[in-house]
């Protein structure tokens, strides 16, 4: 489904290329991934309109002028506004294996999530990170596909691994906020509320953080909350915090 910029509804057909002209005028020619899911699978028609985006935050929009076994090209007509999250939300998460992994890349994506973290921690898998790493393409192709759904012209990165404590010493500004499994903890709704510029979620593995990672961690300035009264996996926590925290 294309999603109309700041509109209801749908809306033009969306692809990547990189770079965009500047200013937005003249013809950008489509690699052949692109061309393929325009033309073939959603069936754009030469005349249709197009908006493309760069994965950095620019978009133009246009119309399809070319489409033959020669080229696929788009003639590009003026800038396009995005959509944009109400805030930058970066989550900084113990990593799943496999397809879990996948999907949780796909989902942030989707939802606007500026950037995920692989989170080292006491708990988590150590070879999460490096399993991150074989899977960096297909992430990035993920992100690509997540943006041309959600209108969103800047693509989720998926950021090097961490250690917990380098997260916490490094990270500067915005609202650190670790998810914490006891219910009692304050609601994540209320810990986000007001919060103008960017909120860095820290999600950790089955089993949650230790004691000292959590104490830690609210000494270095990170807020302590809730998700809810059940305990979740780890990425459901991600997506449930991530959702929460570019809505409220």
């Amino acid at each position: 489904m294309a999603t109309a910029a700041d509109r209801r509804g749908r809306g033009p057909e969306r692809a990547f290329a990189r770079p965009l002209p500047c200013p937005a005028a003249g013809v950008v020619r489509l690699d052949d991934d692109e061309a393929r899911h325009l033309v073939r699978v959603r069936r754009v028609r030469v005349g249709d309109p197009v908006v493309l985006f760069d994965g950095e935050g620019r978009a133009v929009r246009g119309h399809l002028a070319r489409a033959d076994a020669g080229a696929t090209e788009v003639a590009v007509e003026g800038e396009e506004t995005p959509r944009r999250p109400r805030r930058r939300v970066v989550v900084a998460t113990a990593w799943p294996d496999g397809a879990r992994a996948d999907e949780l890349v796909a989902t942030l994506a989707e939802l606007g999530v500026e950037a995920v973290v692989p989170l080292r921690t006491a708990r988590a898998d150590p070879e999460g990170g490096e399993r991150a790493a074989r899977r960096g393409e297909r992430h990035a192709r993920l992100a690509r596909e997540a943006a041309k759904v959600n209108g969103h012209a800047r693509c989720l990165v998926v950021a090097p691994a961490q250690e917990l404590a380098a997260l916490l010493a490094g990270a500067a500004g915005g609202t650190r906020v670790l998810l914490d499994t006891d219910p009692d903890a304050p609601p994540l709704t209320d810990v986000v509320r007001g919060v103008a510029d960017e909120v860095v979620l820290l999600v950790g593995p089955e089993g949650g953080f230790t004691d000292a990672e959590v104490a830690a961690a609210q000494a270095a300035g990170a807020r302590v909350a809730s998700v809810g009264g059940c305990a979740l996996r780890t990425e459901t926590a991600a997506v449930a915090a991530a959702a929460v925290a570019l809505a409220g």
